[in-house]
């Protein structure tokens, strides 16, 4: 519930989100595809700064997200046990919520602060970081395997040789369950 201006939680929901794949930042020769192009043009002028040399290091990785999830804070989500991977580029944090289970207003409310502040500071840097990073073909259809294998196990159906497409499509608005298995295939694949 909202107190004060500022959203007051309780029950602790992890949340697993995957910033990039694993390796370390290296500036790429590859064109961007169309749709990061159009995301890099449109970004904001914090993101901008970060990219203006068309490659993103870690260190810049981890100061837009550390920037995403403190204009998270300051909307009144209450964030606590922040990890950042300085290796692969990843992170999760917990959201405490309330007393009781938030209902669905609420988890909205939290879910456009969480957009918000990611489109603000961390969408384009976090997809470049990952641009830079891709598996290759083989690496990705293992981790593809990987993550489908996950969703299945946790009761989505999904079908053979699924691509990252149909997945996300699977789950839905069930992004931190997508999120979770992939990081837990690209786990497997370090």
């Amino acid at each position: 519930m909202l107190i004060g201006g500022r959203l007051r939680v309780g029950l602790v929901a992890f949340v697993l989100v995957v910033a990039a794949c694993s390796g370390t930042s290296a500036t790429t020769d590859s064109e961007f595809p169309s749709w990061l192009e159009t995301l890099v043009a449109s970004t904001t002028e914090f993101q901008k700064e970060i990219l203006s040399d068309g490659a993103v290091t870690i260190d810049e990785l981890e100061k837009a997200i550390l920037a995403n999830v403190q204009c998270q804070v300051e909307n009144g989500v209450e964030i606590r046990d922040f990890v950042f991977d300085p290796l692969g580029g990843g992170y999760e944090m917990a959201v405490v919520w309330g007393a009781d289970l938030p209902g669905d207003a609420a988890r909205d409310a939290v879910d456009a602060i969480q957009a918000d502040c990611e489109a603000e500071y961390s969408i384009a840097v976090e997809n470049v970081f990952g641009f830079q990073n891709q598996s290759t073909p083989e690496g990705l259809s293992v981790e593809l395997e990987r993550t489908a294998q996950c969703l299945r196990e946790r009761g989505f159906d999904v079908p053979e040789g699924a691509t990252r497409e149909v997945l996300q499509n699977l789950v839905g608005a069930d992004r931190r369950t997508y999120g979770e298995c992939r990081q837990l295939a690209q786990d497997q694949s370090n």
